[in-house]
């Protein structure tokens, strides 16, 4: 069975391993490439949803009408309500609006942990919202990837 799974790639409706979505920072490749580190690590005992698309076209206007973005857009959020877990991960010197917006869609569902870097310029709203619903937030990225490898044995 294939373990990691990228835009736009088709994902299968039967899969039988929980499943981990990679959101967070990505900002037009502004950030680190994090989720290649994720996906080294927890490829073994899961499968990973990761929107990191290996084509991507900042030409491309993010509009419904452009079917390439609709196509990442559709990808993205039907990762999200199929992952058994989010991995939410807001780096430093990055906007992530749109990793902040998943994590408004995402707060309340039980399913999300969170790294939020200190240097974050919404990371006071972030420790809110995740102290409010009970959001399970780590430090750093290798102390969350631990906690899922840990829990999953």
């Amino acid at each position: 069975m294939k373990k990691i799974y990228k835009a736009p790639e088709e994902i299968p409706l039967q899969i039988d391993l929980k499943t981990v979505f990679l959101a967070g920072s990505i900002e037009m490749d502004k950030a680190i490439n994090w989720q290649k580190r994720c996906e080294e690590l927890l490829q073994d005992q899961f499968v990973i949803f990761n929107p990191r698309r290996n084509e991507w076209d900042s030409s491309w206007s993010q509009t419904i009408e452009n079917i390439h973005f609709k196509e990442q857009v559709s990808w993205e959020l039907q990762a999200l309500e199929r992952a058994d877990i989010i991995i939410m991960y807001f780096a430093g010197d990055t906007m992530s609006p749109i990793s902040l917006l998943e994590f408004g869609l995402y707060a309340q569902s039980h399913k999300m942990k969170v790294v939020v870097e200190e240097n974050f310029w919404r990371k006071g709203n972030i420790d809110i919202v995740c102290e409010r619903y009970s959001v399970e937030q780590f430090k750093t990225l290798e102390e969350l990837i631990q906690n899922l490898l840990n829990k999953n044995i």
